[in-house]
């Protein structure tokens, strides 16, 4: 079974579709419910909420949404497209099921709901992965068994937050895919990815042209500073299979030198360390 296919299993039992057997299905008043604090898509899509409101109003809200109980009313758990194209459409209530689901997990069916619809973009998605880390003590390996997610592909995701803003926010705009994002990290200083940024947007280079100009300029990086040793290069390639992440071996002109292993959050030093 793919990670999709278990995503949406295991969602599909906490959000049946309207009419399932055994669910109670309410029509709650629209200003009784609050959106989702914890809700990872901060961008939405005008023309397609209102392509989602046509439909509605052509066939009604399909599936219910996912609320809990709050002071006020009630908190969204999920559907939140849903309930935004309803209220587009001025709609009085709207199919809802209640849940009683702990903070953690709230956040967390929110973010699967969306990975599993393909509605988040790469930053929003990252920023999802950082809070179920940071707030909820979840290490990279839980959070991807919670997503369907293999744990090297949170840590990627999660270096995405490493870019310069301006680079953040091309990404959730669509200008730079998640690609582009990956290829610029491999730059040494964020004034060469903000260089490399200009040139991808002015010239449309792809992911291959970034890192190949990414690769060149290191590569013209080194030569510059000192003379390639091809067997520290092959052991440090060696090095980086083993540990999955960067490595850099610096020699001195003592024959000897260091060797620089790169992390990028607490649990990712916590693997390395656990590998050595």
């Amino acid at each position: 079974m793919s990670a999709r296919k278990a995503l949406g299993k295991g969602l599909g039992a906490l959000m049946p579709t309207r009419g399932a057997l055994g669910v109670k299905v309410l029509e709650i008043p629209l200003e009784q419910i609050s959106a989702n604090i914890n809700q990872p898509r901060k961008s939405f899509d005008d023309k397609k909420l209102k392509e989602l409101a046509a439909s509605i109003k052509e066939n009604g809200v399909i599936q219910p949404v996912l609320v809990q109980k709050s002071e006020n009313g009630y908190e969204l758990i999920a559907g939140e497209r849903r309930f935004r194209a309803s209220r587009l459409l001025k709609l009085a209530t709207i199919p809802a099921i209640v849940k009683l689901v702990e903070r953690d997990k709230s956040v967390e069916l929110a973010l699967i709901e969306n990975i599993q619809r393909e509605e988040l973009n790469p930053i929003e998605e990252a920023q999802g992965y950082r809070q179920l880390h940071d707030e909820f003590g979840l290490s990279q390996e839980q959070v991807g068994k919670k997503v369907g997610k293999d744990r090297s592909t949170i840590a990627n995701m999660l270096r995405l937050l490493k870019l310069p803003r301006e680079i953040q926010d091309d990404i959730r705009l669509g200008k730079l895919t998640a690609g582009h994002a990956r290829a610029l990290l491999a730059c040494e200083t964020e004034t060469a990815m903000i260089e490399m940024r200009k040139q991808i947007l002015e010239y449309g280079l792809n992911v291959r042209d970034v890192e190949a100009k990414a690769k060149k300029k290191k590569s013209g990086s080194q030569k510059k500073s000192e003379p390639v040793n091809q067997h520290l290069r092959i052991a440090a390639d060696a090095l980086q299979k083993a540990f999955s992440t960067k490595v850099l071996i610096k020699p001195n002109k003592k024959g000897g030198g260091q060797i620089v292993v790169e992390y990028y959050s607490d649990e990712d030093l916590e693997r390395i360390l656990e590998s050595i």
